[in-house]
């Protein structure tokens, strides 16, 4: 327990059970328990429980639970619990519950429940409950609902509810 080596830890019970070495935790429960190393926690309850190596959690609860290995989390909510390997969620509560390894989530609440591995969100809304591994949604509600595995959908309310696996989805609804 403690406090890792050229460490820094700002704020009420952050960084305080193991923190890595060459950490920063900024903010109330910032990086509290098992922050990896070469980890940036900044926010209240801001990578507070299990943050992985090489991992930036920047938002209030953002990568909170769970964060793997060289994540980055920016956003109220953003990546907050379970977020893969190599994910990135931007946006606040994007990729924010079951983040898959090496997805993308940009956007308000892109990505935000369940998002496969690979998979890819950008914009507000796109892909935000349900989406597949592989699975591609570009635009404003874009494959918002249940979007199947290596199904594409790209403009505004494409493929948003119940994409099949496989199908594409392009242009306005």
């Amino acid at each position: 327990s403690g406090q890792g080596n050229s460490s820094v830890a700002i704020g009420s019970s952050s960084g305080t059970n193991t923190q890595g070495t060459s950490c920063v935790a900024i903010g109330s429960n910032a990086g509290r328990t098992n922050q990896g190393n070469s980890s940036v926690a900044v926010g209240v309850s801001t990578g507070a429980n299990t943050q992985g190596t090489s991992c930036v959690a920047i938002g209030n609860i953002a990568g909170n639970a769970n964060q793997s290995t060289e994540c980055i989390a920016i956003g109220l909510e953003a990546g907050r619990a379970t977020q893969g390997a190599s994910a990135v969620a931007i946006g606040s509560y994007a990729g924010r519950t079951n983040q898959g390894a090496k997805c993308v989530a940009v956007g308000n609440e892109a990505g935000k429940m369940t998002q496969g591995d690979y998979a890819i969100a950008i914009g507000d809304l796109a892909g935000s409950s349900g989406q597949s591994t592989t699975s591609i949604a570009i635009g404003q509600n874009a494959g918002a609902l249940t979007q199947g595995a290596a199904s594409i959908a790209v403009g505004s309310a494409a493929g948003q509810s119940v994409q099949g696996a496989g199908a594409i989805a392009i242009g306005q609804n």
